[in-house]
């Protein structure tokens, strides 16, 4: 009998003991707080793509007959190594052509027309259109620049671009042109770009090809192109 008082007896002394551990594990654990609403869920707005960059306006680009080719080369015979230098010059007109030029200066008593090139406006004749005069073909002087020793004219290209660039500028098309061929003439003749000038610039005594034609450009982009 008191074996069997003495287990009952420790069976409630366990459950006791085991009853007070739970309450000490639950005091440690900490004091729910006041009740709070949760935040409400907002929609992120999703991420905007970068609008798209503007794309830079196209460029025009000389007709084809401009980016060189054999009818820049004299016909029937290699270019001369007389050129060292290139002249240029704006025709002082609105409108022109090589032909019409041509007629005008026969009409003057010159044999034929005195440019070696002309570069169209649009007007006459094709915007950046690039004739080649017959003086080229036969790689004969010039009738484009007259200075007491005729150097200019016996040593110099001669281009001459439609328009008065004392009014106007040169269209984008006949500048992109003339930087085609006066780098073509560098390239093939040796001609570096200070030895490419103006009618003006050698006599002083004309104005042409104007103010706004923009000479210094021309050497800069002939400069660029020859560096290595």
């Amino acid at each position: 009998m008191d074996k069997r008082f003495r287990v009952l007896a420790a069976a409630a002394i366990a459950a006791v003991a085991a009853s007070c551990r739970s309450d000490r594990t639950q005091s440690r654990l900490p004091a729910p707080g006041p009740y709070q609403l949760a935040a409400p869920h907002t929609a992120q707005p999703r991420p905007t793509a970068a609008p798209p960059r503007a794309q830079p306006l196209p460029q025009p680009s000389p007709p084809r007959q401009a980016w060189g080719g054999p009818q820049w080369y004299p016909q029937g015979r290699p270019i001369s190594p007389r050129w060292t230098t290139i002249v240029i010059h704006h025709s002082a007109t609105d409108r022109g052509s090589a032909s019409l030029f041509d007629r005008d200066h026969k009409g003057r008593g010159w044999d034929e027309l005195g440019y070696h090139f002309v570069i169209g406006n649009g007007h006459g004749s094709g915007d950046g259109q690039i004739e080649v005069g017959a003086r080229w073909h036969a790689q004969k002087h010039g009738a484009h620049c007259k200075t007491p020793d005729n150097y200019f004219n016996e040593h110099g290209i001669g281009i001459c671009l439609v328009g008065d660039f004392t009014k106007v500028r040169p269209t984008p098309r006949q500048m992109a042109s003339l930087q085609q061929l006066v780098g073509f003439l560098s390239n093939r003749c040796g001609i570096r770009p200070e030895r490419v000038t103006t009618h003006g610039a050698v006599t002083g005594r004309t104005a042409c090809p104007g103010r706004l034609f923009p000479l210094q450009s021309v050497r800069r982009t002939l400069l660029a192109s020859s560096r290595p």
